[in-house]
């Protein structure tokens, strides 16, 4: 785990169980195929660290380097991302995240908010037969509310807006694949988000939160999983994936074949504002190992970065794979 400040990596730390698992961790292709490390994370203060790792979310003491015994959230559960609500009216100050599993029976899906050091409860849950899981939680400080995207198909490709301390949730758009998000800004026009479909094209889109309209901003060259912000401008990834509507074990061992979403076989990231538009800065390829082996991504350090100094980490990409790269977007 690296952790970074403006310009600078102030410091790293290993995150491993077992002198087994930093071995096989040291092997780029098995550290991805077993989903080896962290998986998302999320700043408590400026001494304390929530770690998704497995199925397991750990808090992490900088300053003594010790880490909690750890909070078991279930078989094949992890979050997709952490949310810290502050000052967002009508909720407690807190950190919560949705369910994020494979799912496509529609189980329930819960989104779940941190009580204290390994304690977490559920606020609320996803009926049966509504959702696979949920994508994102946003918190909207123009407007006092949260709002979930969740996945996949159909009806469960949804926008959710939830207030009241999570006692009011409702579906206020659905059943399209325009509303299948991951990333998600909130502005002073709207909703900022890039879709996340591998079987349809991909825009980056701002949503009118009071008529659901959304306006295209841009084409993007495959689904988005993963982006950040950077000072004022929203950085995103796409993705190379395949179609995601046939997920068998022997198809993501075997096949590369890509999604009709995903425009070509390299991971492109966009960097821009409402301002100033979005454009390509840079881009990679995707290795030469299946799908099984992780999607091609590019990932980035959660929390806000004021700085203009992009940090990111190429995923499943035949040059940087699982390195620490920087981009200056001064310029930009």
């Amino acid at each position: 785990m690296w952790v970074l400040a403006g310009n600078k990596v102030l410091d790293k730390y290993p995150i491993f169980n077992s002198a087994k698992e930093f071995l096989i961790g040291a092997i780029n292709p098995f550290s991805r195929l077993l989903r080896l490390g962290i998986r998302a994370s999320i700043a408590l203060d400026e001494n304390r660290v929530l770690l998704s790792r497995g199925n397991h979310i750990f808090e992490l003491d900088l300053l003594s380097g010790e880490r909690s015994g750890g909070y078991f959230i279930g078989e094949g559960l992890r979050p997709l991302a952490f949310t810290k609500i502050e000052g967002i009216r009508g909720f407690d100050d807190a950190v919560v995240f949705g369910g994020y599993l494979m799912n496509m029976d529609k189980e329930p899906v819960h989104i779940y908010k941190r009580k204290s050091v390994d304690q977490w409860e559920v606020v609320y849950t996803f009926e049966r037969g509504v959702i696979n899981h949920v994508h994102a939680i946003v918190a909207d400080p123009y407007r006092d509310c949260l709002w979930a995207f969740t996945g996949d198909f159909d009806e469960a490709s949804a926008i959710w807006r939830i207030t009241d301390n999570f006692k009011r949730v409702e579906r206020v758009a659905w059943n399209d694949q325009q509303y299948r998000g991951c990333v998600v800004f909130p502005v002073r026009e709207g909703l900022l988000y890039a879709t996340d479909a591998p079987f349809a094209k991909n825009y980056i889109y701002l949503m009118n939160p009071d008529s659901m309209e959304l306006k295209r901003i841009a084409p993007i060259d495959g689904s988005c999983i993963y982006g950040c912000q950077c000072g004022d401008q929203f950085v995103f990834s796409s993705t190379v994936e395949p179609d995601g509507r046939d997920s068998s074990l022997f198809k993501l061992f075997t096949s590369r074949k890509r999604g009709a979403g995903i425009t070509d076989m390299y991971v492109h990231l966009y960097c821009g504002n409402m301002e100033k538009g979005f454009r390509e800065i840079y881009k990679e390829r995707k290795d030469l190992w299946p799908y099984a082996f992780q999607f091609g991504v590019f990932r980035f350090p959660s929390g806000r970065n004021d700085a203009n100094t992009l940090y990111f980490q190429p995923i499943a990409t035949n040059k940087n794979d699982l390195s620490l790269l920087a981009l200056d977007l001064s310029g930009k």
